[in-house]
């Protein structure tokens, strides 16, 4: 028996039966294939319908959770949201997906259309997610410019946004209170070393991550900000301290030795790769390079000496295909006597 057809299989899929749903993936349907007329993947159209059921199967089934559709750039996550199905959006948001996408065109995140389209329920589900408050979209308004324009043109439903008021405003107080108990972290950022160890003394979270207010710090923990920010002694009492040496943050998926290096933080770098678990090679999401790969992107030499001295791998390829001996070629030189050692261990 033939495949369906993709037209076959949107049509089935916004018929919504779960059941004629999974018979025709069971006979081939690919679950990523697009509306010719709208540029909706199967998933979208089912998310933009609130059918969690469908939505789960298609999951399942391998379907793209983080494509945009062709005209609009929205994810399935902003179809789902602006459906209104509260169950929808938890299925994709724990299936993985950004819970900060912003739309391609208009610059909306999940939040934003949450809030235009007034469902206080979908807005719950995405605060409790970590939706930021202080976005903007790509026509200027910020999300809360955005929510007062909302507030001020509609004259229906305005009780759904006045819930949803009552949500944001629940959530920006207990972003300024989790920021204000985290006296460890207020500590790292002032590089107040005696402050930073009475707060250790005193039992503080060493790990503990910063909230997300869309700021610098934003899921940040003590020893990332640290590594950053140049506080040698700071990092040393927070290692010293149990403090996990391969955290990431949410931004561009950096760990300590990535903000060590791509800073020229000489001697961070150092105590780091003295400590048995740090992840030498790790590769951050953004641009798939590793510490070595930073130090050298900007021009670190002695960060990247530490770094091979201590057993990085110089073979690792970074999202835009670059040994570190390419970035070196780039930034010290093709003579530099680094890119030539470098050249020489990976040819």
């Amino acid at each position: 028996m033939t495949s369906p057809t993709r037209e076959e299989f949107i049509a089935v899929v916004r018929e919504g039966a779960p059941e004629a749903v999974s018979r025709l993936l069971g006979l081939g349907a690919s679950p990523d294939v697009r509306d010719a007329n709208s540029g909706l993947t199967a998933l979208m159209i089912a998310a933009g319908r609130g059918n969690a059921p469908v939505v789960r199967m298609l999951l399942a089934a391998g379907a793209d959770l983080y494509t945009a559709d062709s005209r609009g750039g929205g994810t399935a996550l902003h179809k789902a949201v602006q459906g209104g199905d509260p169950e929808t959006v938890r299925v994709l948001l724990e299936a993985g997906a950004f819970v900060d996408a912003a739309a391609a065109t208009t610059g909306h995140t999940p939040l934003m259309d949450a809030l235009w389209y007034k469902w206080p329920n979908v807005v719950d589900v995405l605060l409790e997610h970590g939706a930021g408050l202080n976005l903007s979209t790509h026509y200027g308004f910020s999300m809360r410019e955005h929510f007062e324009y909302e507030l001020n043109v509609n004259t229906r439903g305005k009780d759904r946004l006045l819930e949803a008021e009552r949500l944001l405003a629940a959530r920006t107080q207990a972003d300024s209170d989790a920021a204000a108990a985290q006296e460890l972290m207020a500590a790292v950022v002032a590089g107040n070393l005696s402050e930073v160890r009475r707060q250790l003394a005193q039992g503080a979270r060493v790990d503990a991550r910063h909230p997300v207010v869309n700021g610098f710090n934003d899921g940040h923990t003590p020893l990332l900000v640290a590594c950053r920010d140049g506080h040698e002694e700071i990092a040393r009492e927070l290692v010293a301290a149990g403090a996990d040496v391969n955290a990431t943050e949410p931004t561009f998926g950096a760990v300590p030795l990535h903000k060590a290096v791509y800073n020229g933080h000489a001697g961070i770098t150092e105590l780091l790769v003295k400590v048995p678990a740090t992840d030498l090679d790790f590769r951050g999401i953004t641009n798939g390079y590793s510490p070595l790969h930073d130090a050298l992107w900007h021009g670190y030499e002695e960060c990247a000496r530490v770094l091979i001295d201590a057993g990085a791998r110089v073979d690792l390829v970074g999202h835009d295909g670059k040994r570190p001996a390419d970035i070196a070629r780039e930034s010290l030189g093709a003579e530099h006597p680094l890119t030539r050692e470098l050249t020489d261990r990976t040819n």
